[in-house]
């Protein structure tokens, strides 16, 4: 290898040493520096992200605290009706009038609704909204499909968590 080394001319001895001192920094930059600025961006944006996080916990842990203090009133808000008069009127506003039947207490924080003829998706949309609005959830839920497409008849037992 020596031998070879001397037996090229200076100007070509000069351009290979050039050219594995280029390709030795191009290397360098290739496996060592420029992965290691990757993961160092990488690394800062997860540190953003986690901060923005630990400020959202945070301010989300304040409005909880806040609403436990409260009491469960200030978390689902009925305006003062009870759950028979809520289930009435969230039914009639879910657009479920002509299939409402039937509303009657079973005990106190528990009411037993009847509907006929109802689109499923009403008495699902209804559901969900009782939940997420009011907090009121359904303990029993019986339903049964009628002739009509999407139709269904379905007993339903609502409870209170509040009462």
């Amino acid at each position: 290898m020596n031998a070879w080394w001397n037996a090229l001319a200076e100007r070509d001895r000069r351009f290979l040493a050039i050219g594995a001192a280029v390709v030795a920094a191009l290397l360098f930059w290739a496996l060592w520096f420029d992965p290691l600025r990757v993961a160092r961006a990488s690394l800062a944006d997860s540190v953003r992200q986690a901060e923005a996080d630990l400020v959202y916990m945070q301010a989300a842990a304040q409005r909880l605290a806040a609403l436990q203090s409260g009491g469960s009133a200030s978390v689902f808000e009925r305006g003062g009706r009870s759950l028979l008069a809520l289930a009435d009127a969230s039914a009639r506003e879910a657009q479920l009038a002509n299939a409402l039947q039937r509303v009657e207490p079973l005990s106190s924080g528990r009411v037993s609704v009847w509907l006929e003829a109802a689109a499923f998706d009403a008495v699902a949309g209804w559901l969900e909204q009782l939940q997420q609005r009011y907090g009121v959830r359904a303990e029993e839920f019986s339903i049964t499909r009628t002739g009509g497409i999407g139709q269904v008849d379905a007993r339903v037992v609502l409870v209170d968590p509040a009462e």
